[in-house]
């Protein structure tokens, strides 16, 4: 069954692949899809390209585990779209360029700031597309019991067919499918979540917090059995903040990225100069908040009924980050394993994972691609001069460069955890791109020096702070950890065995094995082992540097702005904002 319905949703992508492959006839065409979509089909592909398996599947399996504060991922991504609306969607369109290289090449040096741009931009997409791969092929396996590697090679061969052969007309059409798909299926599962109790969604919420299931959860998991709350305090605590993010400072830098990232998202932007003009650039936007919106609202009420129906420990127990909550969810409304519209359902959702993680990965492909192709190969080695052949079969050549690397990663990461690059992609973007990109729109004094060492000196930090943050490996503290685990278990051991303390057999051997097995773990482990970096410890307690990197970011492009002013960037100045604000000239700068 669920090959079936894979199958079937292959050779829709399929057809529609072909459709869009005899309809590219220009360089233009492959980029932008002749720049002719309409506002709201642009939105709703918009919609399809950032609403990510890591939404659907991840986002839900926090609340289901932890509650309230899974919500604050889907926050971040819905308000994302305000600075992107307000700031970047209308200036870039009128622009009428295919990328962020474009954007700044218009006033900067033209080899300079396009080099420059493609190394984040490259960064930034393989950051977020690594973990998509990965996750989806955990994911399928988990499923469906298709091998990793396979699953690896098989999104990453499907995203090639669409890109190489479609362009963005195929891409964008794909993402419609899968934005109408999974926005379809998520509201089926409110529904069906919701028709029990007549839409009474006071009394959902009353079953939710009185469930035993979800206080014990609350009191023996999350609070480590130390808390002195009632279980129907317990359950009350489910809906309240601090069970997951439990430091303010960490939970406002990963905010930051989030919200400030998106609008340099090379992905998100690409989309922006599809439209017609900067009124359709506006509507593709609202349409894309709109449509986002809902569909995290409904991702809210699918984990919170995840964990009413299923249980955080049922949730926990499939998938330790809460991946398949959403798949448990649909077969368990739909009538559970041994029913056929249970396994129909679970069918489905694998095969909506499946095409979100592919649609997501083809336009991060496309970006990436259009970055070495357009403004590495055409702009920095070629400077502009290069024939509408030699522009498609370099686009075409970038596609496979881009895919071969990150199936190649994605297969080499097998077992790792990758989570913290889709955070650090985003810190990329809004530490490097998007302080280069604002401050070239809007204000006059930007310079290339400023461009190149904002961009440069963005993506460096970012990733310098994460290489020196706890989300690095420091065998120090696993053995200091390992030996103080180890001597607690045999502290009961000794407790027990002077009657001090009262256990039964089971619970001594267990003891015994736990101090045992902490104790092999810190012999193991090298006296001066260090973390990849050579550090002992953290220098920063961070795990997403947003907070630092964003701001410094910034800074530096205003600084190598004062102190190396450009006479080009100036000079360009009165034509860049008259374009900006009114779009004039834009046929001409679309077919430079």
């Amino acid at each position: 069954m669920t090959f079936s319905v894979f199958a079937l949703l292959f050779f829709i992508t399929l057809a529609i692949t072909y459709w869009a492959a005899r309809k590219n006839n220009s360089v233009k065409d492959f980029y932008t899809a002749g720049g002719a979509l309409s506002g709201k089909m642009n939105g709703l592909a918009i919609a399809g390209d950032y609403l990510s398996a890591a939404a659907f599947l991840g986002v839900s399996g926090l609340i289901a585990i932890y509650g309230l504060d899974g919500i604050t991922y889907v926050i971040g991504f819905f308000i994302s779209f305000i600075p992107v609306l307000l700031l970047v969607a209308e200036p870039c369109r009128n622009l009428g360029k295919f990328t962020l290289g474009d954007v700044l090449a218009f006033r900067n040096s033209f080899r300079a700031s396009k080099s420059a741009v493609a190394i984040s931009s490259v960064l930034v997409a393989l950051f977020y597309m690594v973990p998509q791969i990965v996750g989806g092929a955990v994911i399928i396996a988990a499923l469906i019991g298709i091998p990793f590697e396979i699953s690896v090679v098989s999104v990453g061969g499907l995203m090639l067919i669409y890109v190489l052969f479609g362009g963005m007309r195929a891409t964008t059409s794909v993402q419609i499918l899968k934005a109408t798909l999974l926005i379809s299926f998520c509201f089926l599962l409110v529904v069906l979540s919701w028709a029990p109790y007549g839409f009474n969604i006071s009394a959902f919420f009353s079953d939710l917090v009185g469930n035993a299931a979800v206080q014990k959860h609350v009191l023996g998991t999350l609070l480590n059995g130390v808390s002195n709350l009632s279980f129907e305090q317990a359950g009350q605590r489910f809906m309240e903040p601090g069970l997951y993010l439990k430091n303010p400072v960490e939970q406002i830098s990963l905010s930051l990225a989030l919200v400030l990232g998106t609008a340099a998202m090379p992905h998100i932007l690409m989309r922006f100069f599809t439209v017609r003009d900067a009124q359709q650039a506006r509507t593709s936007a609202l349409t894309a908040m709109l449509l986002i919106g809902l569909c995290h609202l409904f991702i809210v009420v699918i984990g919170f009924s995840a964990a009413l129906h299923l249980g955080p420990f049922a949730v926990v127990s499939m998938d330790k980050g809460g991946n398949l909550a959403a798949p448990m969810l649909a077969q368990f409304l739909g009538g559970g394993p041994d029913s056929l519209a249970g396994n129909l359902m679970l069918a489905f959702v694998a095969a909506v994972s499946f095409a979100t993680i592919v649609a997501v990965v083809a336009g991060l492909t496309l970006a990436a691609a259009s970055t070495l192709a357009h403004d590495v190969y055409v702009g920095a080695v070629r400077q502009g001069k290069a024939t509408e052949r030699e522009q498609t079969n370099a686009a075409r050549i970038a596609t496979l460069a881009i895919a071969a690397v990150a199936i190649l990663a994605g297969i080499s990461a097998k077992g790792q955890n990758v989570a913290q690059l889709v955070g650090l992609g985003y810190a990329v973007a809004a530490s490097a791109n998007l302080p280069a990109l604002l401050l070239t729109l809007y204000w006059k004094r930007c310079s290339t020096a400023g461009v190149v060492a904002g961009l440069l000196g963005g993506t460096i930090l970012s990733i310098g702070l994460v290489l020196v943050s706890p989300n690095m490996t420091y065998p120090l503290m696993q053995k200091q950890a390992a030996i103080s685990a180890a001597t607690a278990a045999s502290t009961k051991v000794e407790k027990i065995d002077n009657g001090s303390l009262q256990a039964t057999p089971e619970e001594r051997a267990k003891w015994v094995s736990d101090a045992a097995a902490q104790t092999a773990i810190a012999n193991g482990i090298p006296a001066l082992a260090t973390s990849l970096v050579g550090l002992s410890e953290p220098l920063i307690q961070l795990r997403n540097p947003g907070l630092i990197s964003i701001p410094l970011g910034f800074l530096l492009v205003v600084l190598f702005s004062l102190l190396f002013p450009s006479q080009l960037s100036q000079s360009r100045w009165v034509e860049f904002s008259v374009r900006r604000e009114t779009g004039l000239g834009v046929a001409e700068a679309a077919h430079h």
